[in-house]
Order: C-alpha cells, then sequence, then structure tokens
C-alpha cells in the first residue's frame, strides 16, 4: 500500500510537472495594493514561459515589464521552500505559490516585500488562451475576497500586453 502512495505521489508530480511547464500569458492580476500592478508598474508582469526542473525545486519565470514604453524581458528562479512555496527576488523578496492548475490556466498567489517594507499581496492568473469567461472571472472575484483583495483592485492585463510574443 505504501509503494502504490509513493508511486501515486511521483505521478502526481511528474504530472503537475509537465503541466505547469511551458507557455502561459498573463490573463490577470489582483493586489492589494494596486499601485504596483497598474500600467507602467513594477509588478504588472507579462508572463511568458514557465519551466521547472525535474523535481520542481526549481521554477523558471519568464517574464516582461513594460516601464516608460519599453519591455523589458526578465528570467527570474524561485526555489521550492518546505512549505512547498517558492522564494525568488525581484522588485523585493518574492514568495509565491501554485494553488490552482488545469491545462488552460494557472493560478499563483504571491506575496512581494519590496525594499522598503512595503507588503503586497497578489493573485496572477495565467493562460493559454484567451480572457476569462465570466463563471471564471466570478470564481476570481471570490476568490480574491477570500485572500483580503478588494475586487475593484482586479486587472485585466490581456489589452496592456503590448510586449513580445
Amino acid at each position: 500500500m505504501v509503494k502504490f502512495l509513493l508511486l501515486a505521489l511521483a505521478f502526481g508530480l511528474a504530472h503537475a510537472h509537465a503541466e505547469v511547464d511551458g507557455k502561459w500569458q498573463t490573463i490577470v492580476i489582483a493586489a492589494d495594493n494596486v499601485d504596483k500592478i497598474e500600467v507602467e508598474r513594477p509588478l504588472r508582469l507579462y508572463l511568458r514561459e514557465l519551466t521547472c526542473n525535474e523535481e520542481c525545486s526549481e521554477m523558471g519565470v519568464t517574464f516582461y515589464v513594460n516601464l516608460n514604453g519599453q519591455c523589458s524581458k526578465t528570467t527570474v528562479t524561485g526555489y521550492k521552500q518546505a512549505d512547498g512555496s517558492y522564494r525568488t527576488q525581484y522588485e523585493g523578496d518574492n514568495k509565491y505559490e501554485l494553488v490552482y492548475l488545469t491545462e488552460e490556466h494557472a493560478v499563483f498567489t504571491s506575496k512581494n516585500v519590496d525594499r522598503a517594507g512595503t507588503e503586497t499581496n497578489l493573485i496572477f492568473v495565467l493562460g493559454k488562451g484567451g480572457p476569462l469567461n465570466k463563471e471564471e472571472h466570478e470564481k476570481l472575484v471570490k476568490f480574491a475576497e477570500d485572500k483580503n483583495i478588494p475586487t475593484e483592485n482586479i486587472r485585466n492585463v490581456l489589452a496592456t500586453d503590448t510586449c513580445p510574443k
């Protein structure tokens, strides 16, 4: 029985690894500190790719930031922590966690602590297609409320994504 559970766990991790690897695009960002995610602000990330090593102990995140009309490509590596979250440095210290994954969508929660010590809690919704449908948006609104992020702080970023694909 124990061998079966270990095999199931290993298969589940390999399956998650396969699903998270690949091309993604930021659909929506929400934050309790909305100033950080407005157009041309540092945490308005236009994601392009996620990569995981074999055990997904390291997650590469490739994205663009559009500041002053210039798209700057950045890749950071998040290192898996004991609690299953990832940590990296970008505009301060970041701790992020994959909370939902399907073939079409990935949802991450994140906490950024900038150099001044300001904490920003975020939700990133990634996709492989177009915008969220009405039902998906309603689920996001509920999730944002559960995370104490005002629903008026939800930003659709697809319309402002002018960076290279």
